[in-house]
């Protein structure tokens, strides 16, 4: 759901590579290179299921004489899921198929070794698991939807299904849709060139790990799209780390969802997070943490928090954002999308390079902003000048300022950070950081040194 930001947040420019293959530059030592993927002809062998089974399918076999086996294929995906044991394994040569649907438990659809397998179809949702128990794709590339509303692949009503190593892309909609499913695991893939990149709706115990997301610029609808993933009415655990997304719009839309932990990802060239809600839905104790977000390219800002109750935003580097890092307004004061914000925190984050915040003049007293890290000496961003926005007030542009209008970061430092390099993207802190041992306790069972230290990074 794309909400509208208050402050009108500027559109990330769409780059023209949307290749599978797009590299990306900076933040030394977390940047994975794009799938690549070759073609080979033959069927290469494959690990057998669980259940010690495994069926074939090559664009050579046939669906009316063939069994399955690797010397007597079946032509198309469908037929094999219609056919193969429960457990199976079906092991794709390289080639182009249909879609298909999946109604039967614990079969995963899996390229062969080295192979390029595509999958083109005309229907609403190119591959469906469609209420099963296990099972899942490895190695695919599925050209997404051309209807509305449709997926490259959806998973409904289904429990288990595992999405790992494929390409889903370039759909006039969704690329993956996980729709009041659980224990679903999304990992290792690229989604680029949708509306939507992935989009749960009211799933649990979701795993979204690994995955490569980007340019994902189309309009859903009027109200709806350009975004890298969407959390939809979820109240089930939802993990997301250690993804990189970039040039989206928005990275992360959270309405009316709780219970999301998101951690370890690399945001760039494009809106951090946006959250808000209707008809009474929540979107409480979601956590917010270890992440790096920086500007890249294009104009960009960080966090939209309307609807943000018992959430914690700890541990994070935002750095060089134009407009705000940090956006918090009282969602229960006639705020469109708005919701509770009570006992929101904001603690022990890096924040540099452009304006950290812009707050209510008045928010709940449970909220809590304070022992983080602010810069903006030497800012390029648009109100990089400042350090934070204050309503009612103006811009403040000192660190003492925004204390003494706000009360908020009374324990807070402003200073240099101390990166390793933030040209490159290393957002590790040196030896002489004042950010080390300056955080407060208690948000982590461990840390190093005599206190935790501020920023995505812990040190020595």
């Amino acid at each position: 759901m794309r909400l509208g930001s208050p402050l009108n947040s500027a559109t990330p420019t769409p780059s023209t590579d949307h290749s599978k293959t797009t590299a990306r530059t900076g933040l030394a030592g977390l940047l994975l290179a794009a799938t690549a993927v070759c073609t080979t002809a033959a069927i290469a062998p494959a690990t057998a299921s669980a259940a010690g089974t495994t069926a074939y399918v090559a664009t050579t076999g046939s669906d009316s004489t063939g069994d399955g086996s690797a010397t007597r294929p079946f032509k198309t995906i469908q037929t094999a899921v219609n056919k193969a044991a429960s457990g199976s394994r079906i092991v794709v040569a390289a080639g182009t198929y249909p879609g298909f649907v999946v109604t039967r438990d614990n079969l995963t659809v899996a390229a062969a070794t080295g192979a390029k397998v595509l999958v083109r179809g005309t229907g609403t949702n190119i591959v469906k698991f469609d209420g099963v128990v296990g099972g899942g794709l490895d190695g695919l590339d599925v050209l997404g939807s051309t209807v509305q509303y449709g997926s490259a692949v959806k998973i409904d009503d289904s429990s288990g299904v595992k999405v790992t190593r494929s390409i889903l892309h370039d759909g006039l909609t969704w690329g993956i849709t996980v729709v009041r499913s659980s224990g679903v695991s999304l990992e290792d893939n690229e989604v680029f060139g949708n509306a939507n990149g992935i989009e749960e709706r009211y799933a649990s115990d979701l795993v979204i790990r690994g995955n490569r997301i980007h340019h994902n610029l189309k309009p859903v609808d009027s109200g709806r799209g350009y975004e890298g993933i969407n959390f939809y009415k979820s109240t089930g655990k939802v993990t997301v780390e250690n993804n990189q997304l970039w040039d989206n719009r928005t990275h992360f839309e959270v309405y009316g969802a709780s219970n999301l932990l998101i951690r370890n990802n690399v945001t760039s060239n494009g809106q951090v997070m946006e959250t808000g809600t209707s008809s009474g839905y929540l979107c409480a104790n979601n956590v917010y943490t270890r992440n790096v977000s920086y500007r890249g390219s294009t104009a960009s800002n960080g966090m939209i928090l309307r609807c943000a109750s018992d959430n914690l935003v700890s541990h994070n580097t935002f750095d060089g954002f134009d407009k705000f890092a940090l956006n918090v307004v009282d969602g229960t004061q006639g705020v469109a999308y708005g919701g509770s914000i009570e006992r929101l925190r904001i603690l022990n984050n890096m924040v540099t390079g452009g304006r950290a915040l812009s707050i209510d003049n008045k928010l709940p007293s449970s909220v809590d902003i304070n022992h983080n890290l602010l810069y903006n000496v030497g800012s390029t961003a648009q109100y990089g000048t400042y350090v934070a926005y204050v309503a009612g007030k103006g811009n403040a542009k000192t660190h003492a300022e925004l204390v003494s209008w706000t009360g908020y970061q009374r324990n807070g430092t402003f200073a240099s950070p101390g990166y390793v390099s933030a040209s490159t993207r290393d957002y590790r802190l040196t030896s002489t950081s004042p950010a080390i041992d300056r955080g407060v306790q208690g948000l982590e069972p461990t840390f190093l040194g005599s206190a935790p230290d501020l920023g995505r990074y812990e040190t020595r």
